[in-house]
């Protein structure tokens, strides 16, 4: 899914082609680019979708998705490059029949052999940052667990895929990936990470001026549609203390109108948050005290942001409230 791509897409085809054990069918959905993608896309043997404008990145991901004539999908960024022999790992690890995501390990571009996410971290409010980025990928590393793959590089079977109806399109940009890693995790299946598999990520964290915006935005949405309405009324409190800390930062660094329209976007977008919510509950297997078990608590970096002294304070008080939250709903659900 390319946007104004011109820096990267070309760097990128080519690692796709150039490998002998790279994917049958490769397709490029354009959104609106107004540089020379388009240019640069032709001249290579691929499936395009030009769209006329920027209609977002799920959605970008779910057009070219439906270009797809293979049983599994395969997602990678324009600012990525994938290395050698990096597709048969994930296609193997699918096998797994508990597993509904593959992702391989994300390298920095400028800086290769060091992470741009180790395995990245999802809070039981949403929130969710890269992990360990810029420090050394160990030698041995085993595979993992993550709670969502990244949406810069991963597979999923077409099944699954359709089943979850793709990415939630009107999120735009920002947690997409987070939201279908969730869903995943509630069919029963894990997100895996395959250190064999290698992809570099050339990501620059603050590319997009209204990404607050977008971050809390859907995070409220995220947890509001994923949820159950029991979980949701549990997790009130901690949700009106993190929203505390949020008002603090957005003013601090300058981003409250942001976090101001995301408010908003809560009720304008309540429709669409209580048919997503159902759409959840159709495909749900587990329960939430299953999720519940598998978050962290504490916030400890977003974005590569400082965390501030207050944060701090309250995390050990956010990791009290989640063992009591999860406790109970386990406790409500047994006695069901």
């Amino acid at each position: 899914m390319t946007h104004n791509s011109e820096t990267h897409i070309r760097a990128c085809l080519e690692s796709l082609l150039d490998d002998p054990a790279g994917p049958k069918q490769v397709v490029v959905v354009d959104n609106g680019s107004t540089d020379t993608t388009h240019a640069i896309v032709k001249e290579f043997a691929v499936d395009s979708v030009f769209l006329d404008a920027n209609e977002g990145f799920p959605y970008g991901c779910n057009r070219g998705a439906a270009e797809a004539f293979y049983d599994t999908y395969v997602f990678l960024n324009p600012d990525a490059v994938a290395l050698p022999g990096w597709l048969p790992p994930l296609m193997e690890q699918l096998d797994d029949v508990g597993v509904g995501t593959a992702m391989p390990v994300m390298e920095l571009t400028y800086k290769p052999g060091h992470y741009f996410t180790s395995h990245s971290a999802l809070t039981f409010l949403g929130f969710a940052w890269s992990t360990d980025w810029g420090e050394p990928v160990p030698a041995d590393l085993p595979l993992g667990e993550v709670p969502f793959p990244s949406g810069a590089a991963f597979a999923i079977r077409k099944e699954l895929f359709e089943l979850l109806d793709g990415f939630r399109a009107h999120y735009f940009l920002y947690l997409e990936d987070v939201d279908l890693g969730w869903r995943v995790r509630l069919r029963g299946l894990r997100n895996m990470q395959v250190p064999s598999s290698r992809v570099r990520h050339d990501y620059d964290f603050n590319r997009h001026a209204r990404k607050m915006f977008y971050l809390e935005r859907n995070r409220f949405h995220m947890v509001l549609a994923n949820y159950e309405p029991r979980t949701r009324r549990m997790l009130i409190p901690a949700l009106v203390a993190a929203e505390l800390g949020v008002v603090v930062a957005a003013l601090r660094h300058g981003w409250f109108d942001d976090k101001r329209e995301a408010w908003k976007h809560l009720w304008t977008t309540r429709k669409q948050i209580s048919e997503d919510a159902e759409a959840t509950r159709q495909i749900r297997v587990v329960g939430d005290a299953a999720i519940l078990s598998r978050m962290d608590s504490a916030v400890t970096g977003i974005n590569q942001m400082p965390v501030s002294p207050l944060v701090k304070l309250i995390n050990p008080l956010m990791g009290s409230y989640l063992r009591v939250v999860t406790s109970l709903v386990n406790r409500l659900n047994s006695s069901r």
